[in-house]
């Protein structure tokens, strides 16, 4: 328990002043609380010459008791009940802040249903029980100690007793703890499973549609439903019998507290007013250690809650220093490059590349081949294994990620729109730039006119992912979005795939005029990008097997001039 509210005011940062100042406050609320025991004892030490002056005294102690308790715990809510949404409002921001720095292998199907589940899920519990569990075991405990203090001075025997029974409750505790700590982890990876699951169902929902397999993939949906639901039994029956024990243990020294103090004033060791004040103590200085119960179970599900939260948002870095990269001249060179996604295996092997400033350099190959990773190292969304890829001469591993990102410019053959307006979406290309720039850059995108049909224009809404758009829209809006951000370097990967034939030479020529005097590295299946370009590199099983002009290659006898002599008949090949 300790150790969980440490790990809060660590995880707290900038917040944890005031949730030190909301356990002082909550002390000071336990202190309040005492002081009903005053009154009662000022009023019983005079019920043989009862005054309204003893009356007024006593009334005026519970006042300042109740008001008192009521003051330290709106200070306690103001000051540390509400900062566990602040504390994770700000990890939130900061896990956020951390993807965008990490490699996109963190990114893996795999993960995406753990860190969405932890993100939201997992952080959700622990904005709502992280304080809750800080404020029921301070407040149990904060009490325990001040009437066992108190006892101690006065009657040492009472404080025997409430020892005795707070001994044997934080036993329980402890079984308490053993048992959330065993189940708590189960719960999350069952929840996790769960969210998994329904996202490949929702996402895969079409196909399972199209080749009529919904019951089965329902079976893995609902099993994932049955195993969450089984979780969270499991770990309530194996609470239950604790807490009712735990409960009882309180209820019994209480009770135990209260017997004692009548057998001691009927053997006159004790005077009425002390009897009559620890019967009503044992009322109060147990109800509040009985929510230490929950407290402590909440304590483990907070901790596993964190747990699995360091653990999915360890988030690799790429990022080394803080250098930020200004680049004179935009050539690119990868020399001796090697990566793989999986050890065992490389997609780029050995690859050495120039890309002189202002040139075009077209890659073509095979499917699987390496082409689109060989763009992503160049964007570092992936750093090498193996030698280095620069930029004016410059090891971008050397620089921040950011930094490099400022002088390119992607269009993705797998077009991702954000949920919102077709001009925000476009302005990512340049976050300052003003509508008239923007219907330029989609008038070159040649989007322009199928984004004014629409009932709304440019303030139509493209739904998430882009979803109320075709796969041609999408990539237009994408391509205006890079001709936007007008960065020196220009990466397209099958930027023209989903182009329609009668307006492919527009766009090409709006490409064209945009990348004059840029540094264009171009994945494209159109022959008539190919065929223009400065330097042609073909792609095979991760190396380079040709590298030259289109001259050049046609003439060699090689994959290139094969594929141009076959492209129509040709199978399981493709000229990006």
């Amino acid at each position: 328990m300790v150790a969980m509210i440490k790990r809060i005011l660590n995880l707290a940062g900038k917040h944890k002043s005031k949730i030190l100042l909301g356990i002082l406050f909550n002390f000071l609320k336990s202190v309040c609380m005492a002081m009903v025991l005053w009154a009662v004892y000022i009023v019983a030490s005079d019920l043989d010459s009862l005054t309204m002056d003893v009356i007024w005294k006593a009334f005026a102690v519970l006042c300042i008791s109740v008001l008192g308790r009521f003051f330290f715990q709106w200070l306690m809510d103001i000051s540390m009940s509400a900062k566990g949404f602040d504390i994770f409002r700000d990890y939130r921001l900061h896990v956020g802040s951390l993807m965008r720095k990490a490699p996109m292998g963190y990114f893996s199907e795999q993960r995406l249903g753990s860190i969405q589940n932890v993100l939201t899920t997992t952080v959700t519990e622990l904005e709502q029980y992280s304080m809750m569990a800080v404020t029921d075991l301070t407040s149990g405990a904060l009490m325990a100690l001040v009437m066992i203090v108190f006892f101690l001075f006065s009657v040492p025997v009472f404080a025997v007793i409430t020892l005795a029974g707070s001994i044997v409750g934080i036993l329980i505790l402890h079984a308490i703890g053993q048992v959330a700590r065993e189940h708590a982890p189960k719960v999350l990876a069952a929840q996790e499973d769960m969210t998994t699951q329904a996202l490949e169902y929702i996402r895969g929902i079409a196909v399972l549609r199209a080749f009529s397999q919904a019951d089965g993939s329902e079976n893995a949906v609902y099993a994932s439903f049955r195993k969450k639901k089984e979780a969270d039994l499991a770990q309530e029956h194996a609470s239950m019998a604790l807490m009712k024990w735990y409960s009882a243990v309180y209820k019994i020294t209480g009770s135990v507290l209260m017997l004692a103090a009548v057998l001691l004033y009927l053997a006159g060791s004790l005077s009425l007013p002390w009897c009559l004040m620890v019967i009503v103590s044992a009322f109060i200085i147990f109800s509040e250690m009985e929510q230490m119960g929950n407290g402590a179970f909440l304590s483990r599900v907070v901790t596993a809650g964190l747990n699995r939260l360091e653990e999915v948002t360890n988030i690799p870095q790429m990022d080394t220093t803080s250098n930020k990269l200004v680049p004179k001249r935009f050539d690119i060179e990868l020399r001796d490059v090697s990566f793989g996604y999986e050890k065992s295996r490389k997609i780029i092997d050995h690859v050495s590349l120039l890309i002189p400033q202002g040139t075009t350099c077209a890659i073509v190959g095979p499917s699987g081949s390496g082409k689109t990773t060989l763009c992503n190292l160049i964007a570092r969304f992936w750093d090498v294994q193996e030698g280095q890829v620069l930029v004016d001469g410059q090891d971008v591993k050397n620089y921040t990620a950011d930094s490099l990102m400022q002088y390119i410019s992607m269009v993705f053959q797998s077009v991702y729109l954000f949920n919102d307006t077709i001009e925000n979406n476009i302005r990512f290309g340049n976050p300052d730039a003003s509508h008239e720039q923007i219907v330029e850059a989609a008038k070159k995108a040649q989007c322009h006119d199928f984004i004014v049909s629409l009932p709304e224009g440019y303030n139509t809404k493209v739904g998430e992912g882009g979803s109320t758009l075709s796969g041609g829209e999408k990539q237009r809006i994408s391509i205006a979005r890079a001709i936007l951000k007008d960065a020196p370097i220009i990466i397209l990967d099958e930027a023209t795939s989903s182009v329609d034939p009668e307006n492919e030479h527009e766009l090409l020529a709006a490409i064209e005029q945009l990348t004059k005097g840029k540094t264009l590295i171009s994945i494209a299946h159109r022959l008539s990008t190919v065929k223009n370009a400065d330097q042609i590199v073909v792609i095979s099983d991760g190396k380079v097997a040709q590298k030259g002009t289109h001259a050049e290659l046609i003439s060699q006898d090689g994959i290139y001039s094969r594929f141009w002599k076959q492209r129509e008949l040709a199978s399981g090949w493709k000229l990006k």
